[in-house]
C-alpha cells in the first residue's frame, strides 16, 4: 500500500545564500509512503488506524525538518526521509521530491528546482566478537586460564579461535569439558576470569567506526547478533564508544537458539519490522554466514580480519569478503 500526501506547502529557510537564510522562500514537499500489504491489512480490511500511520503526525515530522534551515534541499530530503522512517515503524520505504519554488538562479525560466530521494527500511546485523571488536587475544588467555584452573588440558589458540561466534557452553563443549556439571562450572569460571584477563585486551578493529557511523548517518537500522551475553556486550559496547549505534542487541540469553540457528535475525526482524530481504548480515565466522543463510536475508558479508578464513566464510554462505571495513 502506498499513501500520497502531495503539493505540501511551507515557507522556510533553506539556501546557500544569505538571503535565502535570512527572508526565505516558498518549498513544495511531495510524499510516498509505502506500508507492507500484510501490515496494511487492517486499516483496508478492519478500518484500524494502528495499521496505517497518522497523516497528520506524518506532516508534523515534515514540518519540523522544513523548519530547520539547511544549505541544501538534498540534505533535507534526506533527514525528512530518515525521520520518517524513525518515527513510523509501519513505514518500509519513503520516497521524498523537495522543491524550491522560483529559485534564486539568474535567467531561470521554469516552475522549481527539485529533488528526489528514496529511502527502504533496511536492517544490518553486526557480530560483535571478531567483527566489530578484536577479543580474540582475551578470549584465548581466558579460555585457557580457566581449563588450567581446573587442571583440564589446556586447549591450543587455534582450536579455540575456531570455537568464537558460538555460545560459551558450546565452545565449551567442542574443547572437550563433559556435558553436566563440568561445563556450567568452566562457564562461571570463564565469566568470573575474562573480566580480569579478557576486558583490558578488546579493541575496535581500525576503521569500524566510521562504517557504523557512516551506516548511522544513511539512514539504516544497525543491531548487534551475538553469543555473548547481554550485559556483556553493552559493556563492552559503551566502554569501546559504539553503544549509540545499536538500535537493538540480541545476545545469547534472549534467544532460545543461538547461531547458526536463524532465531537472532527473526528475533531482530521482528524488532526492526523489516522484510529478510532489506537485512545484511555481517561476521567474521561460518557461524554468521550460516544464520543469514537459515534467515534468507538479503546479503551475508564475512570479514577476513576475524577468526574464520575466507575460505570457510564462502563455504558457509558469503555472498562476499571483505579484506578490510574500508570494503564494507
Amino acid at each position: 500500500m502506498f499513501i500520497q500526501l502531495n503539493a505540501l506547502r511551507f515557507h522556510a529557510r533553506h539556501g546557500v545564500l544569505p538571503q535565502e537564510r535570512t527572508v526565505g522562500g516558498d518549498f513544495r514537499v511531495d510524499l510516498s509512503l509505502q506500508i507492507a500489504d500484510r501490515q496494511a491489512h487492517g486499516a483496508l480490511c478492519h478500518d484500524q488506524l494502528e495499521a496505517t500511520v497518522n497523516y497528520a503526525d506524518v506532516y508534523e515530522k515534515v514540518r519540523q525538518e522544513m523548519d530547520c534551515p539547511s544549505a541544501l534541499i538534498e540534505h533535507v530530503a534526506g533527514r525528512i526521509a530518515r525521520s520518517l522512517l524513525q518515527s513510523f515503524p509501519a513505514l518500509r520505504q519513503v520516497e521524498v521530491r523537495v522543491a524550491k519554488v522560483s529559485p534564486p538562479i539568474p535567467g531561470f525560466v521554469g516552475e522549481s528546482a527539485a529533488v528526489e530521494y528514496s529511502l527502504r527500511r533496511s536492517l544490518v546485523v553486526w557480530d560483535f566478537d571478531g567483527t566489530l571488536a578484536d577479543t580474540s587475544a582475551g578470549i584465548v588467555r581466558t579460555m585457557q586460564a580457566t581449563f588450567s584452573r581446573h587442571g583440564w588440558a589446556v586447549p591450543q589458540e587455534a582450536d579455540i579461535r575456531q570455537t568464537i561466534g558460538l555460545p560459551l557452553q558450546a565452545s565449551m563443549l567442542q574443547l572437550g569439558v563433559a556435558e553436566g556439571e563440568a561445563v556450567r562450572q568452566a562457564v562461571a569460571t570463564y565469566q568470573q576470569l575474562f573480566e580480569e584477563l579478557g576486558v583490558v585486551r578488546v579493541g575496535l578493529f581500525p576503521g569500524i567506526a566510521e562504517v557504523l557511523q557512516r551506516q548511522h548517518e544513511a539512514g539504516r537500522l544497525i543491531a548487534i547478533a551475538t553469543s555473548r551475553g547481554h550485559r556483556s556486550v553493552v559493556a563492552l559496547c559503551e566502554q569501546l564508544g559504539i553503544r549509540p549505534y545499536f538500535d537493538y542487541i540480541v545476545a545469547c540469553e534472549d534467544v532460545q537458539a543461538h547461531k547458526p540457528d536463524p532465531a537472532p535475525v527473526f528475533r531482530l526482524q521482528h524488532l526492526a519490522g523489516v522484510d529478510a530481504a532489506d537485512v545484511t548480515v555481517i561476521g567474521d565466522t561460518s557461524f554468521d554466514m550460516q544464520m543469514g543463510r537459515n534467515a534468507h536475508v538479503g546479503r551475508c558479508i564475512g570479514v577476513a580480519w576475524g577468526n574464520h578464513s575466507a575460505a570457510q566464510l564462502c563455504e558457509g554462505g558469503a555472498d562476499f569478503v571483505a579484506c578490510s571495513p574500508t570494503e564494507l
